[in-house]
């Protein structure tokens, strides 16, 4: 499998911000499951760019050029800047994959913007992806393993990509850590599995 150039964009906010709370605390609230998939990508052997949006970055400047594949993971409230980011990725050529809450509770919405959809997501879903990525149009694929990922990558591993957002936050800077993968069941109907999921927040 051939290197591709891979950018995972963590949307902390559906747009620009400088509000105190925005200046102290988006840069506090990146996700997890963006680290790690960037993670993921790299032992696959790919070139990886990562950026949290905290609503105060200039994205034209910010995002990536010539990028083969790029993950976004997005919240509801952002959205239509997650859908207005994939339409720019595909006009530059690139497949377009949106994970996180906004996949898991609309994805009959988002496959009409993307290329794929992710629900429960492990490795294995991403190492197939990269192998095997194209344009789909004009409706999306969604992908799902069916259940949460049994382990994630350690702090450790991921802090390349968890150190140039802490930079971000002016003197407060947290660390959110899962101390639990959450609940063992897969019902179907649940599109909140991050509510049995303790946090243990280590502050820098």
């Amino acid at each position: 499998m051939k290197s591709l150039k891979v950018a995972v964009i963590d949307l902390i906010c559906k747009g620009p911000s400088n509000t105190l709370w925005s200046q102290i605390m988006h840069a506090n609230l990146a996700s997890i499951m963006p680290q790690v998939i960037a993670t993921w990508c790299e032992r696959e052997g790919h070139q990886v760019t990562m950026l949290c949006y905290t609503g105060r970055e200039d994205l034209q400047r910010e995002l990536p050029n010539d990028i083969d594949v790029v993950f976004i993971s997005s919240f509801t409230q952002a959205a239509l800047l997650a859908y207005a980011l994939s339409n720019y990725f595909h006009s530059k050529g690139a497949v377009t994959v949106l994970g996180g809450p906004h996949a898991r509770c609309y994805p009959d919405d988002a496959v009409k913007y993307f290329d794929y959809v992710l629900g429960f997501t492990n490795r294995s879903i991403i190492k197939d992806l990269l192998s095997n990525y194209t344009v789909q149009r004009p409706v999306g694929v969604q992908l799902s393993c069916g259940k949460q990922p049994v382990n994630l990558c350690s702090v450790q591993e991921r802090w390349k990509f968890i150190a140039p957002t802490l930079k971000k936050a002016p003197f407060l800077k947290i660390v959110p850590m899962i101390g639990s993968v959450g609940c063992p069941y897969t019902c179907s109907f649940c599109k909140a599995p991050c509510i049995t999921i303790p946090f243990v927040y280590g502050y820098l």
